[in-house]
């Protein structure tokens, strides 16, 4: 790692911290423009840009914060504990687990962990 690229927590907590404040500019300047994959229970990314697409129309709406609760770093990967505070009629807590490979100072790899019942209730049409 060269002395000035940002260390892989360094380069989550942007990624969270601009998602949060729904600035998807941000948000998409923290991703790899190559190789870029994302998981989770309701959907699976390899287009960056249909990523951020998608996270802006789904989540960038109901999103009211991200509390962190833990995080750990193991080297280029990131894991962290978060709380979604997602407002709907009220706000709730939906606990998630992201998991992220930093390579060359970007995210290259995102996996979601949540119990996705009700996001598949919302957008029934999604197929998975």
């Amino acid at each position: 790692r060269s002395m000035t690229q940002p260390t892989p927590h360094a380069v989550f907590d942007a990624y969270l911290d601009a998602f949060a404040a729904r600035d998807f500019d941000a948000v998409r300047a923290t991703l790899a423009d190559e190789g870029f994959v994302y998981r989770s229970p309701v959907t699976t990314h390899t287009d960056v840009d249909v990523f951020v697409t998608d996270i802006v129309t789904r989540i960038g709406q109901i999103l009211d914060g991200i509390d962190r609760r833990r995080i750990f770093v193991d080297g280029d990967e990131v894991c962290a504990i978060l709380n979604f505070r997602i407002r709907i009629n009220v706000v709730t807590d939906t606990p998630v687990v992201l998991w992220a490979k930093v390579e060359r100072g970007r995210i290259v790899s995102l996996e979601a962990f949540f119990d996705a019942t009700e996001y598949t209730q919302m957008f029934p049409e999604r197929d998975r």
